[in-house]
């Protein structure tokens, strides 16, 4: 109750059940998946913002990493209490809402408010589509929208994903202005960023499955971007 503040309870009630698909599709769009599917369609399809795409990969390796190393360290409970029972849905729509609309683990901060914060910020602040007010006020839309969507969900109280959508835009502040002090070299500080916040999510962590992968990612990923920056380099001194 003092971390949902009597919320959790309230938007279910308000909810439908037949709602609860349609819930657990939204919070979607904070999933990791698609926010690394829309990184790479911003990366593939703008070529004009394709260098801040790979800085945006960069921040958002360290966002997971962030949220590894609070969740660890709070290592809070989360509600326990599922917006639909199970036993109500049929074999197909139970499937889908467990796959889309259950989470475990640690619930503080909540993951989804912090990385939706970070991407879809990220992105309102480098992408050359529209208005820099257009592009916020759809930013802070879908984060307000995955951010009910995890508390109706049952996921997440109410302190989780406020407190998920400050330690995201926190985040956002402090990376901007590192890359900014190196304009020319924007790609490799995000990814120090990472490997630094890394470190700290193996340690905090203990060197948990969750932090390794996506410590290793971030090598992985970065040592290929430096191959490929490294393989152009040559290519233009021979041209």
């Amino acid at each position: 109750m003092s971390r949902g503040i009597g919320i959790v309870t309230a938007i279910q009630d308000a909810l439908p059940e037949w709602a609860a698909l349609l819930v657990a599709l939204l919070t979607q769009l904070g999933d990791v998946w698609f926010l690394a599917l829309l990184v790479g369609v911003v990366y593939w399809l703008r070529p004009d913002d394709r260098e801040d795409a790979v800085v945006l990969v960069g921040l958002m390796l360290a966002g997971f990493s962030l949220v590894t190393a609070l969740k660890y360290a709070f290592a809070l409970p989360r509600p326990g209490q599922p917006l639909v029972a199970l036993e109500a849905l049929g074999p197909t729509a139970r499937s889908l809402y467990e796959a889309t609309g259950t989470a475990d683990g640690y619930g503080f901060p909540s993951g989804h408010a912090v990385l939706t914060t970070v991407v879809y910020g990220g992105l309102a602040r480098r992408l050359s589509i529209g208005t820099v007010r257009q592009r916020a006020a759809a930013a802070a839309t879908v984060v307000s929208l995955v951010c009910a969507s995890r508390i109706a969900l049952g996921v997440h109280y109410l302190v989780d994903v406020v407190a998920g959508v400050a330690v995201g835009v926190t985040f956002l502040v402090v990376a901007n202005r590192l890359t900014a002090r190196y304009p020319t070299d924007e790609q490799t500080v995000a990814f120090a960023i990472a490997v630094a916040v890394g470190v700290v999510a193996l340690a905090t962590s203990g060197a948990a499955i969750d932090a390794v992968l996506v410590f290793v990612a971030t090598l992985v990923v970065f040592g290929g971007l430096q191959f490929a920056r490294g393989g152009r380099d040559r290519s233009s001194a021979r041209g």
